[in-house]
């Protein structure tokens, strides 16, 4: 419990710390494969911090198989089309920890995901998981 607890606290108090730096925070809500739960989690998307490229750091809780707490450290690339739908595709690291019947761990992975900006402040988004991470990542977004 305190392991939980003293990740939360850090990953918030960095995203406030940085928070200067971002264009608005967000909220996304979804569900994993692999564990199979549910999600729910706090995002802030950054202005532009190269042509097309954005800074999504985030933090999530999932609920089902088994809880996990996640921070993420994602990077959108924009792609340029001529909609009023904007695509995008990235990657990101996680640091992921589960909470399981018989006791907890800590991992570290990565993911390729792909997205579409809806609005500019609605998105739909899916990620692939890289080492010992969900599997899948499927997600509705709403950023302020």
């Amino acid at each position: 419990m305190l392991h939980r607890l003293r990740f939360i606290v850090a990953a918030l108090a960095l995203l406030l710390i940085a928070g200067p730096v971002f264009a608005g925070p967000g909220l996304h809500l979804g569900f994993t494969a692999n564990p199979d739960d549910f999600l729910v989690g706090f995002h802030f998307k950054s202005h532009t911090v190269a042509e097309h490229l954005e800074f999504v750091p985030s933090v999530e809780a999932g609920f089902g198989d088994v809880t996990m707490i996640a921070g993420n450290a994602d990077l959108h690339y924009v792609l340029q089309v001529k909609s009023k739908l904007r695509p995008y595709v990235g990657g990101g690291a996680t640091i992921n920890w589960f909470d399981f019947d018989g006791g907890s761990e800590t991992d570290f992975g990565g993911s390729i995901l792909g997205g579409i900006y809806l609005t500019p402040k609605i998105t739909l988004e899916a990620k692939v998981g890289l080492g010992d991470v969900p599997d899948w990542k499927f997600a509705f977004g709403f950023t302020r």
